[in-house]
């Protein structure tokens, strides 16, 4: 290219200079333009919270001052339709290409989609870049070429592949597009980050802990891997403090690249490898499975777009959901009358922040003994979290509800009292965040229902007037649940009864008594005599070149076939045979690194020059047919207490 080129940099969830792929290749080839585009229609109903708001802001105004240093300011704007803004940009200055760094979010891929067909349309080059993840989603698949849908399988097998991590250096200067004047951006507060002055005056604590920008995050992450990273798998047992990597934020808004995260922590492996430190395995295993949980999240959004509204089983369409709002009014505003419980949700609201094993405590409480959907708890976290992920908090969600073919299991109990003394044994997280309880003697902080009344009167608790008596009682959580997955079962067989028209045989028992794992096909090779395709795909981590042959339309390389029905498949770690294996994961990271789909369609992905597109032809299609009752489950990560557990209630 031409020194004359002008190229538009849009960051998004890429606030960093060094290691960014897009701005590299920006200064590279010519004249820059860095802009970011605030956009709230975009997000819908998933549009940012409080806390994730300010960190936002606080990030734009470091990189705005990068960027600075560098010779080229940050243009921010604020519009209606960030299409419209970024062709206005085009116009402005003349620019020939438009660079960006990919995301993997349902929302982001749609939108990505069109802005990127309108682009191309009107003769801009438009070229994006691996910014977020270590493996892209269409390069990991097993055997049979299907997406995995367990985690230790599709993680086994990324460790299997080669990968190679040559971070970018931040370019020593930017040369500033001509014709800047013309381009209508706006301050910082112009953008409308923070709505009013309360929640300026609710943010000012926030800076308090925490230092967002992508300096302070590799200061963060030095800091962890040098000092808190040895003691890392020991953490996991503690419910209160900084005691986890706290990098999830800065992941999240990419003022840190996680391939930077990947290649310091695996020089540090190989270092106390060499001095002979074993005790370091535990920990750098455990954290490094924990930015495996992180890239699953990406893979399974990417290859399965609809689990942000529904869960990835297809049974779960029947579960029989209780949409209690006083119920779900009680669990946000930790009143559940479950101390560990009350005292998790009531830290989440005023830091917007806690501990990851609180927030599978939480949430696992949440759908299993008040059997709340699960994605209201997740829209919950998203609304409040600091470091509010929609993929992590899917992949989370899904895993404790019992929605993934490795989650925990349907009919998994877990004990808040148990959980309490494991994690706060001293009950000093409690007394923390629930003054009401601050006397109360460690022997009854986490079963005060138990505890005598001269003990309760002397600790000044009342329960049932300035602390709430126990919102569910255990052996009725119990019993509700097991009614419950008895109810999804026989509404599921009956469903399945139904499409066979009443004709059941032997051979098609299994798959009425099994669960529903979609498949998803990301490589496969066909003969002309079965297919129009002839679909070629490496793993070498380059972009896929597939040829096809006599492809009629624009659907040219990637076939992904969403059966819902596939009951009888090969165990293969993609899959589950009749009678699913729910394994355990055990990882630090459930929801972040702390550190209904009924019908059958074919959804091709296109994979252009950059490896990366998409044609969402069946999806949208019924994403646009439903009505938005389809209420499904949630997920989790760890073993995180004693449950208790019966046989599930399953129709013969």
């Amino acid at each position: 290219m031409a020194d004359s080129d002008r190229t538009i940099v849009w960051f998004r969830r890429d606030l960093r200079i060094d290691d960014n792929l897009a701005l590299v290749a920006a200064a590279r080839e010519g004249s820059v333009l860095p802009i970011f585009i605030w956009c709230p229609a975009d997000y819908g109903q998933y549009y940012p919270g409080r806390c994730s708001r300010w960190w936002l802001k606080e990030s734009l105004v470091h990189l705005g001052k990068s960027l600075e240093s560098l010779g080229c300011p940050l243009m921010l704007i604020r519009a209606e339709s960030t299409l419209a803004a970024l062709l206005e940009c085009v116009h402005s200055i003349g620019a020939t290409r438009v660079v960006y760094n990919r995301l993997y979010d349902p929302i982001s891929i749609v939108c990505d989609d069109k802005i990127k067909n309108e682009l191309s349309a009107l003769g801009i080059s438009v070229h994006s870049f691996n910014g977020d993840i270590l493996y892209e989603p269409w390069e990991v698949y097993d055997e049979n070429g299907q997406a995995f849908t367990t985690f230790s399988m599709y993680w086994e097998n990324c460790m299997n592949l080669s990968i190679e991590i040559s971070l970018s250096r931040a370019p020593w200067s930017l040369v500033p597009v001509p014709g800047l004047e013309n381009v209508r951006g706006c301050s910082i507060d112009d953008l409308g980050l923070e709505s009013s002055k309360d929640e300026e005056s609710s943010n000012a604590l926030l800076s308090r802990a925490w230092s967002p920008g992508w300096r302070n995050a590799e200061k963060m992450l030095e800091e962890f891997v040098s000092y808190g990273l040895l003691e890392y798998s020991k953490h996991g047992m503690k419910a209160g403090g900084t005691t986890t990597s706290l990098l999830s934020p800065y992941l999240h808004f990419g003022e840190l690249s996680v391939r930077k995260v990947y290649q310091l922590v695996k020089t540090q492996q190989v270092r106390w490898e060499n001095e002979g430190r074993s005790e370091a395995e535990e920990s750098l295993r455990l954290f490094l499975r924990s930015i495996g949980f992180r890239e699953y999240s990406r893979y399974l959004c990417f290859n399965f777009p609809f689990t942000h509204e529904r869960s990835l089983l297809g049974n779960l369409k029947h579960y029989p959901w209780r949409a209690n709002e006083d119920h779900f009014k009680s669990w946000r505003q930790g009143m559940t009358g479950y101390p560990l419980v009350d005292a998790g949700m009531r830290e989440l609201w005023a830091t917007g922040w806690t501990h990851n094993r609180i927030r599978v405590i939480v949430s696992s409480f949440a759908v299993k003994f008040l059997q709340i959907p699960w994605v209201w708890g997740m829209k919950y976290f998203w609304d409040v979290l600091l470091d509010a992920d929609l993929e992590s908090d899917i992949l989370g969600w899904q895993y404790i509800s019992g929605s993934l073919p490795d989650g925990h299991e349907l009919s998994r109990l877990d004990n808040p009292e148990v959980q309490g003394q494991k994690y706060d044994p001293d009950g000093e997280y409690v007394r923390t965040w629930i003054p009401e309880l601050a006397r109360m003697p460690t022997e009854w902080i986490h079963r005060p229902w138990d505890a005598p009344s001269s003990i309760l009167e002397v600790a000044g608790v009342e329960l049932g007037f300035n602390y709430p008596k126990p919102i569910v009682e255990l052996h009725m959580a119990r019993e509700c649940l097991d009614d419950a997955i008895s109810t999804m079962w026989q509404l599921d067989t009956a469903a399945k009864l139904a499409e066979l028209n009443g004709e059941v045989v032997e051979d098609n028992m299994n798959n009425i008594k099994s669960f529903d794992i979609p498949k998803v096909v990301l490589k496969k090779e066909l003969s002309p005599a079965t297919s129009p395709f002839d679909q070629r795909a490496s793993t070498n981590g380059k972009n896929q070149k597939l040829q096809p042959k006599e492809v009629k339309g624009p659907y040219k390389q990637i076939v992904r076939v969403d059966v819902m029905n596939s009951s009888k498949m090969e165990d293969t770690g993609s899959t589950a045979n009749s009678q699913v294996s729910r394994k355990r994961s055990s990882s630090d990271s459930a929801f972040n690194v702390s550190l209904c789909s009924s019908s059958l369609g074919v959804h091709s992905r296109i994979h252009d020059g950059d490896g990366y597109s998409v044609l969402y032809s069946g999806y949208l299609q019924q994403k646009a047919d439903r009505d938005g009752a389809c209420k499904a489950e949630d997920k989790d990560i760890e073993d995180s207490g004693t449950s208790t557990s019966r046989p599930s209630k399953r129709v013969a």
